[in-house]
């Protein structure tokens, strides 16, 4: 029924979002692809001229000459299709040739500016599903662009992304910076900045202004607040459910189809907050980042986050945190091991079948909010089981997510309001279409100054593993603090930090036997 009064797209409005310029393709290419694509281009070219124009090219780029590329590149682009042209811009400001990089840039906003103006365009309409699912889609390609536009843009003028090597690829380097600039610029834009700039707007209107116009502007305030409102504290998930009677009692989904479920919600946020950040204080700017999604007292809800750094700055141990300190229950997957069927469940008709990861979730702890943390994202292999990339896409995707289909149940369900987490070591082989649904953050390596709090931490945690009280065991004293630091060094490893704490309380335990 939500469909009754929708309209479709325009067959001009579908042509805009589905034929892709082919810059969305070519922007995703390393250096050594975008060779082979050209090498395999030139020899479909018909004429010789341009077999011997886009040859100079290559040889001049190659040969870091970029002032001998100028002309045959100007002849070669006088008669070359869309395709020809992109791809050879693409492969130069791969090689480091300024003009194509501001070239590329400009053709990325271009394309972002394209898909936003359509948007624009439909605002206010009520789109069926299959034009909400092509607008988002085309929305979330729009948003790469825009980002390859910044990363390219400032290729240009020098910049390269603190988080690569200095001789990583520029292509690498543009993403990096791209995906950085959306980030920070989502993160700006806080639910409760907004709100707060709101609410000053009104103030501000009043102030000065006559009775009446003060009376109105109250009006419009109490109006916001009320507009507002607070998200309703429980959720039906599955509606409802094709399993026989006999299947619902033994998967545990009887309990919960049609049923509401509460939505956890953030309280004592700021203590919380504190804690956090006293057990991460390295990543302390990072927990101010994400914790901007909270709001006290409203349901737990993190944008879909991906935690990217080095072995050993604490990521998992983090994402856990984060999820155990707000009270929600959460499933850990290994990207690396873990096919497609292993989120999304399997259909009853083979044997052994099993609901989502979703609805185990949803069945075992009768939240509508729990978590997800998949580890080791980039490592996320393929075989013909399919890969753990493909569901997440629906799964990251509000819309998608809720009326996303589980195998089993055989129906949609709302999975809209899960949390999740992923952890990576690196960016460089997740896709750029699940890559950009994540809010991509980066973990530093713990410093000096950071070792006093992270070796209490583990401290108590081993204690914990051997079973033995905290109480019981006093705190490191100065001398074995300056020992751990010594050991530590500038910058370092948890797990490194970690074994030298283990040493330290091994010393410990062999001096008082001996005493």
């Amino acid at each position: 029924m939500a469909d009754r009064f929708a309209a479709p797209l325009s067959s001009g409005e579908i042509t805009v979002l589905r034929d892709r310029h082919p810059i969305h393709e070519l922007i995703t290419f390393g250096y050594s692809m975008l060779e082979d694509r050209l090498q395999r281009m030139r020899e479909g070219l018909a004429h010789e001229r341009s077999r011997f124009l886009l040859d100079m090219i290559a040889e001049a780029s190659r040969t870091d000459h970029p002032h001998l590329v100028d002309s045959p590149l100007a002849e070669l682009l006088l008669d070359a299709d869309e395709t020809l042209k992109w791809t050879v811009l693409t492969y130069l400001a791969a090689s480091g040739y300024r003009p194509a990089q501001i070239e590329l840039s400009s053709r990325c906003a271009a394309e972002g500016y394209l898909v936003a103006s359509l948007r624009d365009a439909v605002r206010g309409r009520t789109l069926d599903v299959a034009g909400r699912r092509l607008l988002t889609r085309a929305l979330n390609d729009a948003e790469w662009m825009v980002g390859y536009a910044a990363g390219w843009g400032a290729i240009a003028n020098g910049a390269r992304s603190r988080n690569r090597r200095e001789d990583s690829s520029l292509t690498d380097h543009a993403k990096d910076l791209g995906v950085e600039v959306i980030s920070g610029l989502w993160a700006a834009v806080a639910t409760d900045a907004r709100d707060d700039g709101y609410r000053e707007g009104y103030a501000t209107a009043s102030d000065g202004a006559d009775s009446s116009a003060k009376v109105a502007c109250a009006a419009l305030a109490q109006a916001f607040e009320v507009g507002r409102g607070e998200e309703a504290p429980s959720r039906v998930v599955i509606s409802h459910s094709t399993l026989p009677p006999q299947e619902r009692r033994a998967s545990g989904v009887g309990d919960i189809v049609g049923k509401t479920l509460p939505l956890v919600t953030t309280h004592l946020l700021t203590q919380k907050r504190r804690d956090l950040r006293d057990a991460h204080p390295h990543a302390a700017e990072l927990i101010e980042r994400i914790l901007g999604d909270l709001r006290e007292g409203h349901a737990v809800s993190f944008r879909p986050t991906l935690l990217v750094g080095a072995p050993g700055t604490g990521k998992s141990r983090l994402c856990r945190d984060l999820l155990d300190t707000f009270g929600i229950p959460f499933a850990p997957i290994d990207a690396g091991t873990t096919m497609d069927h292993g989120l999304t469940g399997s259909a009853r008709r083979w044997s052994g079948a099993y609901p989502s990861v979703p609805v185990r979730l949803w069945v075992q702890h009768k939240v509508a909010n729990p978590g997800v943390l998949v580890d080791e994202l980039e490592k996320a292999g393929r075989s013909s089981a399919g890969s753990v990339h493909d569901p997440l896409l629906s799964l990251l995707e509000p819309i998608s997510a809720e009326r996303w289909r589980d195998l089993y149940l055989d129906t949609e369900v709302d999975a809209s309001k899960l949390n999740w987490l992923f952890t990576a070591n690196s960016t460089s082989s997740i896709p750029g279409p699940l890559l950009s649904r994540l809010r991509v953050c980066r973990v530093p390596l713990p410093s000096l100054q950071h070792v006093p709090a992270l070796a209490n931490r583990i401290r108590l945690d081993l204690l914990r593993e051997r079973s033995l009280a905290p109480a019981m065991e006093p705190a490191f004293d100065a001398e074995e603090l300056t020992a751990l630091s010594t050991a530590f060094g500038a910058q370092g490893s948890l797990r490194d930090l970690k074994r030298y704490v283990e040493g330290v309380l091994d010393a410990r335990m062999h001096t008082t036997l001996r005493n």
